[in-house]
Formats: C-alpha cells, structure tokens, sequence
C-alpha cells in the first residue's frame, strides 16, 4: 500500500513531488501526467494507493486531480480517498 498525503498536494507540482517521493519514481521522472502514466506502464505491482487528506487534495485540484485518479485506474491502480 501507498499513502499519500493529500495536504502535501495542493499545487501540480506538490502532487508530482509527492508521487515521485512516495511511488519511488525515476530521477528522469518528468513531472506530469504524461510521464506518470508512462512510468506506471512499466510498473508489475499495482498495488493500493490511498490518499489521506483527500478532501484538500480535491478541492485545491479539482478537475486535475480527476485526471490523475483517471491515470491510476487506467493503469488498474485503485486508489482509496480518506
């Protein structure tokens, strides 16, 4: 399981940080979606990811943070909002 912290995630920037630190991703890692979804297409394990303060998250995201939810379950990660 991953958690995230979603208080930490409140600028694009703060979510790809948090993402690279958490899901252990490449320095080459290039900080949108674009390349998350590509780093994710190389990933075996898909394990949980949960969002801990994710109502802050949402609301400092909004149609952004649909996006990402989107790449996780596109790449059959599910992700639990707490």
């Amino acid at each position: 399981m991953i958690v995230l912290n979603g208080a930490r995630m409140d600028s694009r920037a703060q979510i790809h940080a948090e993402l690279q630190e958490k899901l252990s991703l490449p320095d080459y890692y290039g900080g949108n979606l674009d390349a998350l979804s590509d780093c994710l297409g190389e990933r075996r394990e898909r394990e949980l990811v949960v969002i801990e303060r994710a109502g802050e998250f949402l609301d400092a995201n909004e149609g952004y943070a649909a996006v990402l939810l989107r790449v996780f379950a596109d790449h059959g990660i599910q992700v639990l909002l707490s």
